[in-house]
């Protein structure tokens, strides 16, 4: 399913500008995957080189080989951001955020995608399984595996962190700015026993633990996939928050907090040197997808808690955003 793109000259040195680029989406993933996740990360990226062809994972004794796929576009890589419902280490933590970073590097364009966690895929020794579970089942590279098969696509890389990181990563940062309505609020002031002084609807900052939080937030307004949404609403806001204000100060102890509470076959060598460097870099284009998409799911399992969707109708939609593929 490989193309071959032939740009021309004129795509050579956008063509080398690539691994800044993805040192970019590292930085914004470090503070961003929000949301309790992918807030506080999102954005990872790969930066130079991966660590190898194929990457493997331990999770309860078992090694989960991520299966070489031939890469669609030369000028596009793409990266699976994992943020775990557990501490990192822990066996069998379930995955609450599943996030694709994904980067253009001849258009310059980074596209986020949120995958709901609920959403159920086929695995060869599980059976059905949503993407939460298959990733407590077999780590990120079982999760890399099956959403390359259920989709098309070609993932080799993965970042994995836990949502009290990544609180910790976005209170650095001074936190993230964002609009609530008084159900959101009221949810976020619940939800840390802060309900007679908290948070009002509105435009407000949020800490780490109520970004964290708010991205969690499947049940205010009862919106249909409530807590991917958010995540990319979060998402958005901090990347465009930080290329306008982050100092190398602020991001140095990022990246001391993103060595040691990250797990990846990343290769991280760079990021030091060019991190601050690419996140105050020229204008990108930014766009987010979440899938599945409306209209292509219904809710499934004993007590709808799962989502049943039409894994064709949300591969041919992720392939056209990410390759522009017809």
């Amino acid at each position: 399913m490989s193309r071959d793109m032939n740009y021309g000259e004129a795509a050579e040195p956008k063509a080398r500008s690539f691994r800044f680029w993805l040192i970019r989406t590292i930085w914004c993933f470090g503070g961003i995957t929000l949301v309790g996740t992918i807030l506080g990360g999102v954005l990872f990226f790969c930066v130079t080189r991966t660590s190898g062809l194929r990457a493997q994972n331990r999770q309860d004794g078992q090694e989960v080989e991520i299966y070489s796929k031939e890469q669609i576009d030369k000028f596009i890589t793409s990266v699976l951001i994992i943020v775990q419902n557990q501490p990192m280490g822990q066996e069998s933590a379930q995955a609450d955020m599943v996030f694709i970073a994904s980067f253009n590097a001849f258009e310059q364009r980074l596209t986020m995608v949120a995958l709901a966690d609920e959403t159920l895929v086929q695995t060869e020794e599980y059976g059905d399984k949503s993407l939460g579970e298959a990733y407590a089942l077999g780590g990120p590279g079982l999760l890399v595996n099956i959403i390359n098969q259920s989709f098309g696509l070609d993932l080799q890389n993965y970042a994995c962190t836990d949502t009290h990181s990544l609180a910790v990563m976005i209170d650095l940062l001074g936190g993230i700015q964002t609009e609530l309505t008084q159900n959101e609020a009221d949810y976020i002031n619940n939800a840390l026993g802060n309900s007679g002084e908290g948070l009002h609807a509105g435009t407000v900052t949020l800490t780490g633990a109520q970004s964290v939080v708010h991205a969690m937030d499947n049940l205010s307004g009862q919106e249909p996939l409530g807590s991917p949404r958010r995540s990319l609403k979060l998402i958005q806001s901090l990347v465009f928050n930080l290329r306008k204000t982050a100092t190398k100060e602020a991001m140095l102890p990022l990246l001391s907090l993103l060595f040691s509470n990250i797990e990846t076959n990343l290769d991280f060598t760079m990021l030091h040197d060019l991190g601050y460097e690419v996140l105050k870099a020229e204008e990108m284009e930014y766009q987010s997808l979440l899938i599945p998409c409306d209209g292509s799911w219904k809710a499934a399992g004993t007590n709808g808690e799962k989502l049943q969707a039409d894994i064709a109708q949300n591969g041919e939609l992720l392939l056209e955003t990410l390759y522009n593929a017809q």
